[in-house]
């Protein structure tokens, strides 16, 4: 009997561990590249799709020759400048998708750049 409540004392915690994480958002994770082709920039892919609480972590790499650009999310208040010059060409950015709906995602330092959206399901 002692040996039976020991080896329920050890195993509590990893069930509460394993509740913990079953009931954690999900993480929903992106790989992003700036590339240029023929004078046209983008992010691709440049629709993500999320459902609302998901976690969301997205890596973002730019490849374009030109150097720096940005990756923002409408209604997120994601702007991050990724340099292509500097010698990392690599961010991560991280946020909860807690609205849903379709949000733009452009270049928040170029205009003309060809803009994607981040959809997130209710």
């Amino acid at each position: 009997m002692i040996k039976l409540a020991f080896a329920l004392a050890l195993a509590a915690p990893a069930a509460f561990a394993a509740a913990d994480k079953k009931d954690a958002a999900p993480v929903r994770e992106f790989k992003v590249v700036n590339i240029e082709y023929k004078g046209a920039k983008i992010w691709t892919p440049g629709t993500l799709v999320v459902r609302k609480g998901d976690r969301v972590k997205i890596t973002l790499v730019n490849l374009a020759p030109s150097g720096v650009h940005a990756y923002a999310i409408e209604g997120y208040g994601v702007n991050v400048p990724v340099n292509n010059k500097e010698g990392d060409n690599t961010k991560t950015v991280e946020f909860v998708a807690d609205k849903p709906g379709i949000f733009r995602i452009y270049c928040s330092m170029h205009a003309a750049h060809v803009g994607g959206q981040l959809v997130v399901l209710e």
